[in-house]
């Protein structure tokens, strides 16, 4: 969660009892998906899986131009036609980074690589089960579907031209291994680059260049609001909290008998004025 029962003590200067730590954790839960449903987003980072099918009204279009007639061409030119990229917004906005894309279909199935160029330096490969697995020092940004090539490595065996990368971790990617080749084990050097054409991240979502009607599209990502980054949510979520902990703490209120001691309850959940001030992180849909 955004905030901790530890962060509520501190904020609060009190000491919880042990039922009072097992209250605050359900009201802190319930506040931070209060504020989700509120802005309608995760206001946490995380991993996602999504799948999207590609609709069946979408079509090619004219190389040349969106709007152009064939019947009115007086030319009689064959005229090119190409796929237009498909826009794929993503649940958990804004996107943070994207590990693979996986388009699928009755006959087909391919990984698209993402449409940047990326570089990193080899510190360590080997060869295990038909593919090379390359380690960086440091955290490569490579994702599966791109092409990479690999070169500077000694001994020579483990330079690759253009191999698909088929898996990555932080620091680690993994090609399939060139055919009919001995390797040796790793020595030293390496500098390796990868670009793909298949798709661009945007904070939305996607923009694909590669995919049929009724395709079936799996993106897993990393997206969501970086609360810890955000002061005014964990604050507003604070604020809030202490308000629902005096209405049930003993000394105000009298949780065990129900029985207010002539103390005014404060009001509970977010206040209008608080909504306000995170209305510029909320998602608005047009549908």
């Amino acid at each position: 969660m955004l905030v901790s029962v530890s962060d509520l003590r501190t904020y609060m200067d009190v000491t919880f009892t042990n039922r009072q730590t097992d209250a605050a954790e359900f009201v802190l839960a319930g506040l931070q998906s209060e504020m989700e449903a509120y802005l309608g987003r995760p206001i946490e980072s995380g991993e996602q899986e999504e799948q999207h099918v590609i609709p069946a009204s979408f079509y090619a279009m004219p190389q040349t131009s969106f709007f152009y007639e064939r019947e009115q061409s007086t030319t009689d030119a064959t005229v090119e036609y190409v796929t237009p990229g498909i826009h794929l917004p993503l649940r958990r906005s804004p996107v943070i980074s994207v590990a693979s894309v996986h388009v699928s279909s009755i006959s087909s199935s391919v990984y698209l690589g993402e449409a940047v160029q990326r570089s990193a330096t080899i510190s360590d490969a080997n060869v295990s089960g038909g593919f090379i697995v390359f380690t960086t020092p440091t955290a490569h940004k490579f994702t599966v579907g791109q092409r990479v090539s690999v070169s500077e490595v000694s001994p020579s065996a483990y330079n690759v031209s253009a191999s698909e990368v088929v898996e990555v971790t932080t620091t680690t990617f993994k090609v399939k291994t060139p055919p009919d080749t001995n390797f040796l084990d790793y020595n030293s050097g390496g500098k390796a680059s990868a670009v793909g054409t298949g798709y661009v991240v945007h904070r939305w979502g996607l923009e694909i260049f590669g995919g049929l009607p009724n395709d079936v599209v799996t993106v897993v990502y990393t997206g969501g609001l970086d609360g810890a980054d955000i002061p005014t949510m964990k604050l507003m979520i604070l604020r809030a909290a202490t308000r629902e902990m005096q209405n049930m703490h003993d000394d105000v209120v009298g949780v065990k008998d129900l029985n207010p001691r002539n103390v005014a309850v404060a009001e509970t959940g977010f206040l209008e004025k608080e909504l306000s001030v995170l209305k510029t992180f909320r998602r608005r849909r047009i549908s």
